[in-house]
């Protein structure tokens, strides 16, 4: 798992990260999709979007180290 002290260098963005965050993207977007489709708007529906989220960009992330550092040692 990636730490914050071992975090991607943004600004080197290679062609598999691109297409990580891309495919991540439209991932993301159905989820929401799927989730404003089964709960009636408000601030309920709000929050849980915000909260699905975080796991799905903690993986996003790990998948960026991993394309970029290798598998991690421990």
């Amino acid at each position: 798992m990636a730490t914050k002290d071992s975090n991607v260098d943004v600004t080197k963005v290679s062609p598999n990260q691109e297409y990580i965050i891309a495919r991540h993207s439209r991932m993301v977007g159905r989820v929401l999709d799927l989730v404003e489709a089964a709960l009636p708007e408000g601030s309920q529906c709000d929050k849980f979007k915000k909260l699905v989220q975080v796991p799905l960009y903690d993986f996003r992330n790990e998948m960026l180290y991993l394309e970029d550092k290798g598998l991690p040692t421990s």
